[in-house]
């Protein structure tokens, strides 16, 4: 009898422990923004694809596995230095670093830990121009648009340009280099980015107030320059997909879902334009994120299997 009970006391203990184990695993996960760093790696891919007789080989798979650790060590650095703002957001109060399930130390390690890896896997393995670019990412986002946030609402159009950058990774593990002819898939993520900022900004303004984060929709209370500036960049989301046919990188069927895309993208920016409000603001986001990966998709079928 009390073998039975030690027995299963033990049992219980073990199952608690990989309880405990999976749980503090997943916060690590956690830290690396599975979703933001999935956009990451599909735009890197973007990029590695679109060049002029590009090729599938290896060096794909070594560009996104060291993009991932470079990407995935750029967020956990950044929810590192924001934690203290992040513990009086409501929606982010609950991350594992100002919720106290990780310490920031950890954190801290975790994220140069990661971020060297990528670098030097992207310098060793694939080229040096692809490693800087790496480089100029993982800076721009920790050390200008991450403190920028705090000090001046322009952060959102310095943080597009870092979030731009990674299709051109891509494009240069595929040529080795850059040239003009990679400017519409960096413009397309750009321009892409603003209007869905501007969205998230909107539905949370309050809650980035409590965080001490200056967006463009803390002195906008009306809705109505942000909702300019929805418009302004979606239009010219729009006419940098075009551009894609003018340099040879997608054919008529990715213009012509290029356009009904870029108007269904507008649709939801114009509502929001003539109601200010939450939910609109909401509408422009969830269809923000169906679009880029959506035309993406067109994107790369097109240039794959039509040009």
């Amino acid at each position: 009898m009390i073998e039975e009970i030690l027995l299963n006391s033990r049992e219980r203990a073990l199952r608690l422990g990989e309880s405990i184990s999976f749980s503090v695993l997943g916060d690590y996960i956690a830290l690396t923004k599975p979703r933001l760093l999935f956009i990451v790696l599909m735009s890197t891919l973007i990029g590695y694809l679109l060049p002029v007789g590009s090729t599938i080989n290896f060096t794909l798979f070594q560009l996104i596995f060291g993009t991932a650790l470079t990407g995935a060590g750029a967020h956990v650095l950044n929810q590192w230095q924001e934690r203290f703002h992040d513990a009086r957001m409501k929606r982010t109060k609950h991350r594992p670093l100002p919720s106290g399930r990780l310490e920031a130390e950890e954190a801290l390690v975790f994220g140069v830990i990661l971020s060297l890896l990528g670098i030097s896997f992207l310098w060793i393995t694939v080229n040096f121009v692809t490693a800087l670019l790496g480089v100029m990412t993982l800076g721009s986002y920790i050390f200008v648009y991450t403190p920028l946030k705090r000090i001046s609402w322009i952060n959102t159009w310095v943080g597009a340009v870092t979030g731009a950058l990674p299709p051109l990774m891509g494009w240069a593990a595929q040529q080795g280099q850059l040239d003009l002819t990679c400017l519409p898939i960096f413009l397309l993520l750009y321009f892409w980015q603003l209007p869905h900022f501007f969205a998230i900004a909107w539905m949370y303004r309050d809650d980035y107030r409590l965080g001490g984060f200056k967006m463009i929709s803390l002195d906008d209370q009306e809705g109505s320059r942000t909702a300019l500036q929805m418009l302004i960049n979606g239009l010219f989301l729009l006419i940098s997909s075009l551009s894609f046919y003018f340099v040879e990188q997608g054919g008529l069927i990715f213009s012509a879902f290029a356009i009904v895309g870029g108007i269904g993208f507008l649709t939801p920016i114009i509502r929001f334009m003539k109601e200010r409000s939450v939910d609109r603001a909401r509408l422009v986001f969830l269809v923000s994120i169906v679009y880029l990966p959506v035309i993406c998709t067109v994107m790369v079928i097109d240039r794959m299997f039509i040009i």
